[in-house]
């Protein structure tokens, strides 16, 4: 028995060394999953194959490109077409833009930033009641509270008066939400309604955006999802998030990454559009004059590359010169990343990242995460400041005229796997806006004391190691 037990435990080494050896992970990565994979064996193969198997989840991929290839391509020139910018010369960060990922540049917006929820509802539920033709609607979670439900009462209704109403939420993300009564009474209603990747295989794999797309004129994205604790705190704690009102050319993008991932979630049924695609991208209207570019990954277009968010980031924090201001909830950033913001405080950057002091969920294990690699930043310069408060945001302003607004925490998560966007605007105006909000930010946070965070115990320095390994989930 122990012979045929020893065969099978060797046949099953080999088996998950090819398994990790033809992945395409890091080295580091590699080993790590092979001594959990040697030492906790068949849970261990259960484990990867819902958290750390990017195979699957490739031929997913590649299934659903295969399978709507003409609507994609559809979608990809409709924005080259529809996009008339003038003929000024990108500067080098929109040029890589471009040539990284594809995003179009446009200079006829206008914008308007929320920083906190009520206002943002407001704003949002008026435009949804003014719509005409149709309403994209897209979160990663949607709670079944008055801001939920209102939600669902205004595109009910608009959908009985013939506006052609889509909604997509995160099936993990509403895994615990209660809401899914509320979508019933909007599919009752003429609304369409759609999970994305309700399949456990996907469970490591999800959509993190935060999109609305009114008409195809109005677009509404950043950190907030929907819910009555974005417009009233958690716990007596205040929640500060950063939201944004689109409207001009950039608006078509956003519509385009609805749209990609609206087909993408569409497996046997119909497409379910009642126009041809083109008919969702009328002629802009010029608002102002931003110049934006929409950053988006996971999408089955122009948007292929895994890494679209995390050389984004890379390529926008190494050009800083003079400040580098991050708010970002989560801390645990790629390697590469880190390194960056470490030598450009000493190279005399003012690098600043702006956390949160509480977490609705799963406090002690960020706290831990976010501690360890803060520890990386010792002596570097970099300034850490809590919120005292719930920080939500995802924002990241650079020297004096550049500005990230979108979806992205700084972690592992979002730099290299959730699907996520940002719009990245290059405006000195904007940017100093948003530096006065930033300022007051500051005035209602904790600067971390690092003489006192070196004064570690040898319990907190085995928890944040230990915790530090599983980073890539957190």
């Amino acid at each position: 028995m122990r012979q045929v037990l020893s065969l099978l435990y060797i046949g099953y080494l080999l088996f998950v060394m090819l398994l990790i050896f033809l992945s395409n992970k890091k080295p580091s990565q590699r080993f790590n999953w092979l001594l959990v994979l040697t030492f906790v064996p068949v849970v261990g193969l259960v484990i990867y194959l819902l958290l750390g198997s990017e195979s699957y989840w490739a031929y997913k991929r590649r299934k659903i490109r295969q399978r709507h290839k003409g609507l994609f391509l559809e979608l990809d020139d409709i924005i080259r077409k529809s996009n008339n910018p003038s003929n000024r010369e990108l500067s080098p960060n929109q040029r890589f833009h471009a040539q990284w990922c594809g995003s179009m540049f446009t200079d006829d917006n206008a914008v308007e930033i929320f920083t906190s929820g009520a206002p943002k509802f407001a704003r949002l539920f008026e435009d949804l009641r003014g719509a005409k033709d149709h309403i994209h609607v897209q979160y990663f979670t949607i709670h079944n509270d008055p801001v939920g439900q209102e939600l669902i009462s205004i595109l009910k209704e608009r959908a009985e008066q013939g506006v052609e109403v889509k909604l997509l939420y995160d099936s993990f993300g509403c895994f615990m939400t209660f809401v899914r009564p509320l979508f019933w009474e909007l599919k009752k209603a003429g609304g369409q309604v759609r999970g994305i990747r309700p399949y456990a295989r996907a469970l490591n794999y999800r959509n993190h955006r935060k999109l609305v797309i009114v008409d195809g004129e109005i677009g509404y994205l950043g950190g907030m999802n929907m819910g009555e604790r974005y417009a009233l705190g958690v716990g007596g704690k205040i929640w500060r998030d950063t939201h944004i009102r689109v409207t001009g050319g950039g608006v078509h993008d956003l519509q385009q990454i609805f749209m990609s991932d609206w087909i993408a979630s569409t497996r046997k049924e119909r497409i379910g559009f009642r126009n041809r695609l083109r008919h969702y991208f009328p002629t802009p209207v010029k608002c102002g004059e931003l110049q934006t570019q929409t950053v988006a990954s996971g999408l089955y277009n122009k948007f292929i590359h895994q890494d679209v968010i995390n050389l984004s980031y890379f390529n926008l924090i190494t050009g800083a010169k003079q400040r580098l201001w991050i708010q970002t909830p989560y801390f645990s950033p790629s390697e590469p990343v880190l390194q960056s913001l470490k030598t450009l405080a000493l190279r005399g950057v003012d690098v600043r990242i702006m956390t949160s002091s509480y977490y609705t969920f799963g406090g002690l294990f960020h706290h831990n995460i976010k501690n360890y690699y803060f520890r990386q930043l010792i002596d570097s310069g970099v300034r850490v400041f809590k919120y005292k408060g719930i920080m939500h945001a995802k924002t990241m302003l650079i020297d004096e005229d550049l500005l990230c607004i979108g979806t992205v925490n700084l972690n592992v998560r979002s730099l290299e796997r959730d699907d996520e966007l940002f719009v990245y605007f290059e405006s000195r105006e904007l940017n100093e806006s948003y530096a006065e909000i930033l300022r007051d930010d500051t005035a209602h946070s904790v600067e971390l004391d690092y003489a006192k965070f070196k004064k570690q115990t040898l319990g907190s320095r085995a928890l944040e190691a230990v915790v530090s390994l599983f980073s890539p989930l957190s």
